[in-house]
């Protein structure tokens, strides 16, 4: 299986971005990469090949390929394709104010995990209008990473974010088969990303996803890989680890501020999470050892 590397990719590794427009498509052998991979289905149809099913796809579909997701083409016809091509931990795609859209969750979280157990089924579909407005999104972005007139890498985000945001919004809007078990996650996901600095308890959740305790214990961790209550947990970590990359951000104020009211707790958390304590992990983030507290 062929590797591609962010390194051969990406011509400015500090700027891991890159959009292409791929016209006739031709098949492909499964390949995978350490970036992800934004597809939008320009024209024309054929299959997409993964290493344990196909699926048919045609224009308007909408999919993300995750890093680690071998993939490839077969069975093309006249198609048309636009890659968008980024590595999210390089880029600090700056998300968010995306994450309380169920939508967003769904496109690259929810539906890539969930993609070989339904089938393809839950993937976003733009109508021919709306496929029209992607398609002059991606131009305006290839555009920029193209010419790369100064400013460009802040207007190539400004474009980036405005495809997310667009796709995420139309994720839940146009008609297809139920897709109630993916919205319910993405809805879940959302409602943490919006509150996690508040008291979460499960029977809220419970209650927003309309299933029982079990149900949803097992569905979102087929999706996230953990419990609803650890992902509040990673998420207010998250947070504080970005707080704490900040000078002069006292790590108990940081706790406080993410949902966390015992400091003790929050310690052994963030190392659970990081691997290192708060006080290691701003010390290697910016020298600084002090404030403590």
């Amino acid at each position: 299986m062929k590797h591609l590397s962010a390194s051969t990719v990406f011509q400015d590794r500090t700027f891991p971005l890159a959009c292409l427009r791929l016209e006739r498509h031709a098949n492909t052998e499964l390949h995978d990469h350490d970036f992800h991979e934004l597809v939008i289905i320009l024209g024309g149809r054929g299959t997409h090949v993964t290493e344990s099913t196909n699926y048919p796809i045609q224009a308007g579909d909408v999919f993300l390929i995750r890093g680690d997701m071998a993939h490839g083409y077969a069975g093309t016809h006249h198609m048309t394709l636009a890659n968008i091509l980024f590595d999210p931990r390089r880029l600090r795609l700056p998300t968010a104010g995306l994450t309380d859209v169920p939508g967003y969750h769904a496109l690259f979280q929810v539906e890539p995990r969930l993609r070989q157990s339904d089938q393809f089924r839950h993937r976003l579909h733009l109508p021919p209008g709306e496929l029209t407005d992607a398609a002059e999104m991606v131009a305006a972005l290839k555009n920029e990473l193209d010419r790369q007139a100064p400013g460009f890498r802040f207007s190539a985000i400004t474009h980036l974010m405005s495809l997310i945001g667009f796709l995420a919004r139309r994720y839940f809007q146009t008609p297809s088969i139920d897709t109630r078990p993916l919205r319910k996650i993405s809805e879940i996901l959302s409602f943490i990303e919006a509150h996690y600095q508040d008291p979460i308890r499960m029977r809220q959740l419970t209650r927003l996803a309309g299933m029982s305790e079990s149900t949803l214990t097992r569905a979102f961790h087929k999706v996230m890989g953990c419990s609803p209550i650890d992902h509040v947990i990673r998420v207010r970590i998250g947070r504080a680890a970005d707080q704490l990359r900040r000078p002069g951000m006292r790590i108990t104020e940081s706790a406080l501020e993410n949902g966390f009211t015992d400091s003790n707790y929050f310690a052994r958390q963030f190392r659970k999470v990081m691997g290192v304590s708060p006080r290691e992990y701003r010390i290697l983030q910016t020298g600084q050892n002090s404030p403590s507290r």
